[in-house]
């Protein structure tokens, strides 16, 4: 829930923000991933999460089959709601 919020808590393609449990973090970059995020059993700090979500952007279920599939694509520059600031990645 943490990690959700931290990313603005709703899809950054669509605005979806319905259920938690759809809503999915995509590396946009997968040559930089250090870890899964949606693994369950996770034990690092929330500053190393972080740090891997900041790699990340979040999308629901749908927008996430959709970029693996090649229909969309993220925008070149993405913005996600972050502690109440807005910021490029």
């Amino acid at each position: 829930m943490l990690a959700v919020e931290y990313l603005g808590n709703k899809c950054n393609l669509c605005g979806y923000n319905k259920c938690f449990a759809a809503l999915e973090f995509h590396h946009k970059d997968g040559q930089k991933k250090d870890f899964g995020l949606a693994s369950r059993g996770l034990t690092r700090s929330w500053e190393t999460i972080k740090r891997e979500l900041e790699k990340c952007v979040l999308v629901c279920s749908n927008c996430h089959k959709e970029i693996h599939n090649g229909v969309v694509q993220l925008p070149p520059e993405t913005t996600v709601e972050k502690s109440g600031e807005l910021r490029e990645t």
